[in-house]
């Protein structure tokens, strides 16, 4: 079995390298933004406060997602590594940078298949309840149950296979939603107009505009998952920038269409009773216009939380796979299976977690509130996350690449990225923080954060030998080196 051999000596194996292509490595991002269920449930939960201005809140999410993007695939193309965005924090900032991201990140990216778990599992809930009439309460479990065993099969296998499934089951849901979204909109033709762009609309207006931004980077999430594949992808410097901002780009206006196409489909003036008083809005939708295709629908986002849950168990494991490596996590993380070259014992745990989680958040709040609560303990750590990348580019091309430097792509960009997502934290945090038990997940966020700096400072100071590896970036041969820092950097 082949090795790679870190300072230190010691010993990890390799994943099957350059064995997936652009499509398996851009759907790793698409799926991971689970594009139907994000439409269905993530972005749902910004319209208490967003109301009819909904497609803003999306779009200002998409320009916020697509300036971080950029600048992660600035930086994928030239350190492709499994260790994705804490590699590129680490090369560009210092290993100490690369640390405090790892840390924010193994707190949200073990986070999303817990939540989507949940999500399933009231999905399952209600149709089961309400349209086949099986009427046990605690039924959610099972579907979570089940979830994660499909999931659990899906990763552990070659990457190939999770990879190809979520090329299928990817575009299965963007077809399925993106056909109801122009049909509502053809339907609606005579009314449409520009109000929903009106921050006016919003709850206090720019204030519940900024709140629904919140929930809206939520169904971004995963923009960046194809960066832990670098190892994986063919000729990654080209295959997992492409990704990273097609995916942010493409989905983007797939969710501004579905949101826009949501209030006038409800009716402009009763949207929001639409969108809070269905269990399932998008499948009340289905049934007002395509009748018995609601059934369409209702796989479409199923099949997304599917897709979303493989490529996030995807994405987290390889980083826990690099930070064994680096000799930040347990070894064993570090292993992967000799037939299929996948981080198999990093899946086994990471499948346990995510279903003991679920399945606590259920029983204490039940699947609904469960699965946000999980998932906004992650989406402001996220946020730091990105904007920590973006402050990374800028000034690594400013100093270190500075004959390439381009004021857009290395500059404007990244700073409007980190402007625009300081007004969702600033209202989440400060201006309207949520309420019980969504509270919570606030106190949480902010002190694994600060916990984290507290850590980085102590390895910086007393263990720097901790920190030594973070920068490495793993190519093909069975050496660990650094890309090139002359020449001009493959363009995306």
């Amino acid at each position: 079995m082949a090795t790679v051999e870190p300072a230190g000596g010691r010993s990890f194996d390799h994943l099957r390298e350059h064995s997936i292509g652009l499509p398996q490595v851009l759907f790793q991002s698409i799926t991971h933004m689970a594009p139907a269920a994000a439409v269905a449930y993530s972005i749902f939960i910004s319209v208490p406060v967003a109301h009819e201005a909904l497609p803003l809140s999306v779009a200002l999410a998409l320009i916020a997602c697509i300036c971080a993007a950029t600048a992660i695939g600035q930086l994928a193309k030239l350190f492709p590594s499994a260790g994705g965005m804490y590699t590129y924090s680490a090369r560009t900032l210092g290993p100490w940078a690369g640390f405090l991201v790892a840390w924010l990140f193994i707190l949200f990216e073990p986070l999303v298949a817990p939540f989507l778990y949940l999500e399933f599992g009231w999905a399952m809930s209600d149709v089961f309840k309400n349209s086949i009439g099986w009427h046990y309460s605690g039924q959610w479990w099972i579907w979570v149950v089940l979830m994660t065993v499909v999931v659990f099969l899906l990763t552990y296998r070659d990457i190939r296979l999770s990879t190809t499934a979520g090329v299928i089951l990817g575009g299965f849901e963007i077809v399925i939603f993106a056909a109801l979204a122009l049909w509502m909109l053809f339907s609606n033709a005579g009314h449409l107009n520009l109000q929903p762009f009106n921050p006016n609309h919003g709850v206090g207006n720019w204030s519940g505009v900024f709140k629904g931004m919140v929930f809206a980077i939520l169904a971004f999430i995963g923009f960046e998952a194809s960066a832990p594949l670098g190892e994986e992808a063919k000729n990654p410097r080209r295959t997992v920038p492409r990704a990273v901002v097609g995916s942010a780009i493409a989905i983007g206006i797939f969710y501004v269409l579905c949101s826009y196409a949501w209030v006038f489909g409800a009716g402009f003036d009763n949207f929001v009773k639409q969108a809070t008083t269905n269990a399932d809005p998008w499948r009340n939708l289905a049934t007002v216009f395509w009748g018995g295709g609601w059934v369409l629908v209702f796989l479409a986002i199923c099949n997304s939380i599917a897709a979303n849950s493989n490529a996030a168990v995807n994405a987290a494991t390889r980083v826990f796979y690099a930070l064994a490596r680096n000799g930040l996590a347990p070894k064993p993380l570090g292993r992967t299976h000799p037939r299929f070259k996948t981080p198999h014992i990093a899946i086994g745990w990471m499948s346990a977690f995510a279903l003991v989680l679920s399945l606590a958040f259920g029983w204490k709040w039940g699947a609904l509130v469960g699965f946000s609560l999980i998932a906004t303990i992650a989406v402001p750590v996220v946020i730091v996350v990105y904007m920590i990348v973006s402050i990374g580019c800028i000034k690594h091309y400013l100093t270190e690449r500075r004959s390439e430097f381009n004021p857009l792509l290395h500059l404007v960009l990244p700073i409007g990225g980190i402007v625009l997502f300081f007004f969702p934290l600033y209202y989440q945090f400060y201006k309207a923080p949520p309420t019980y038990p969504i509270k919570y997940a606030n106190w949480v966020a902010i002190a694994w954060t600060i916990l984290g700096i507290a850590l980085t400072i102590w390895l910086s100071v007393a263990k720097k030998d901790k920190l030594a590896d973070l920068d490495r970036v793993y190519v093909e041969d069975e050496t660990a080196v650094a890309p090139p820092e002359s020449g001009a950097a493959p363009a995306l």
